[in-house]
């Protein structure tokens, strides 16, 4: 049987061997190479022909967001960032996604149980590196042309709510698709798998970017219009409804479908409270199924959903698996959705 080829770059000898290990845990997969810098890693790459890449976030010499934006350009191939919980860490992790990195894996603490998370979720995220779509780094990258004469007049909407599901790829798709969201949009709820520490930078960073107000939901918050609503790491976001306002409900129940935020929670939680009429869902790049179920019910009960195409997901996963349910009423490339949410969502 082949083996998916991995190489590994890491500055220390030590971490490199351990990633070696997990790796090489798991009889589909070998590593082919290892680097201390980013100069003996294109050298790898170019005799290797490796299927994924695990790079160290701070490297010698040549830092690993720089050496992404070097290398995908001329090899398009999913990276996986090893990064530290720290804030320092968080921004630069995130920095990294914006450069096209697959995903990224938190180093652990040094705890048994830390140790086996990170291993667990490297070899997750590995076996799902191979469904990247590298057209989708190419597309990330093609500037949107913005006709200036004729900038969208901000409408009147008859949706109450617009609800969001991502995951892998889901930052800078996120990104990309609220780029042309404006204050008259509804109040707009987001659950992005992502972990503690690294939302609130995220929700931060959006709302330094974007039009509209971002910021990482807190319990109890009233939704207004034209603000968008992160869900926080390790935690479920869903809608509450109390004396015909909305409101933002914050909880830390068990994970649903492996993760906590899960999209199908905050998805249930607009049917459960009777908006689904009122409400668009829309499911974006990511691996596995959470969301799709829940978009399912959604559409069941009234609602307008969206499903992001394949060609311009990292990974077609959840939207595909919800596509294939029949939970997707409208599938686009991702740079056309928001104008259709305009369009069915205006009064």
């Amino acid at each position: 049987m082949k083996k998916h080829k991995v190489i590994i770059v890491d500055d220390q000898r030590s971490v490199r061997s351990m990633i070696k290990r997990w790796i090489e845990s798991d009889q589909n997969w070998e590593v082919v190479g290892e680097a201390s810098n980013p100069f003996e890693a294109r050298d790898l790459i170019i005799d290797k022909h490796p299927d994924v890449m695990t790079l160290d976030v701070h490297m010698p010499e040549m830092d690993g967001i720089e050496f992404l934006k070097k290398l995908l350009p001329q090899h398009p191939m999913p990276v996986i960032m090893f990064s530290s919980s720290t804030a320092e860490g968080t921004s630069i992790t995130l920095e990294a996604l914006d450069a096209g990195a697959f995903d990224y894996v938190t180093k652990p603490s040094g705890t048994p149980e830390s140790l086996i998370e990170a291993k667990e979720d490297l070899l997750y995220k590995l076996n799902e590196a191979l469904n990247y779509n590298a057209t989708s780094y190419q597309n990330s990258k093609t500037t949107l042309t913005k006709n200036l004469s004729s900038e969208k007049k901000q409408g009147t909407f008859k949706t109450k709510l617009i609800v969001i599901g991502s995951s892998t790829g889901g930052t800078t798709a996120l990104r990309k698709l609220l780029d042309d969201v404006d204050k008259s949009f509804p109040p707009i709820l987001v659950a992005q798998h992502m972990p503690e520490n690294f939302t609130a930078l995220f929700a931060g960073r959006l709302n330094a970017e974007l039009k509209v107000k971002v910021v990482e939901a807190k319990d109890k918050q009233i939704l207004e219009q034209g603000t968008v609503y992160i869900a926080p790491g390790n935690y479920h976001l869903e809608i509450q409804k109390t004396n015909g306002d909305l409101y933002t409900k914050i909880i830390q129940t068990e994970k649903v479908n492996g993760h906590r935020p899960s999209v199908d929670v905050l998805f249930e939680s607009v049917v459960t409270n009777g908006l689904a009429k009122d409400s668009i869902g829309i499911i974006l790049t990511g691996m596995g199924s959470d969301g799709a179920k829940g978009l399912f019910n959604l559409k069941n009960n009234g609602c307008l959903t969206f499903g992001q195409n394949k060609e311009t997901c990292v990974v077609y996963g959840m939207p595909k698996v919800a596509f294939e349910m029949g939970a997707v009423m409208h599938q686009l490339p991702l740079e056309k959705i928001t104008d259709k949410v305009r369009e069915l969502g205006a009064k």
